[in-house]
């Protein structure tokens, strides 16, 4: 059976995932340690971004 593929390039993929987490991180209503989990993978995600050349 074959795997489906993602067809967006890596930039793509982590710039997606930056915008959503972002989007998440302002939408309210989350816990300290939810905000918390949402800077920290924000923070992961810009490196990415960096070493990918975004």
């Amino acid at each position: 059976m074959p795997v489906p593929t993602d067809p967006r390039t890596p930039q793509q993929r982590v710039s997606d995932q930056l915008a959503t987490a972002r989007r998440q991180l302002t939408s309210g209503s989350l816990s300290r340690s939810q905000r918390r989990e949402l800077a920290d993978r924000i923070y992961k995600l810009e490196k990415e971004a960096e070493l990918l050349g975004n």
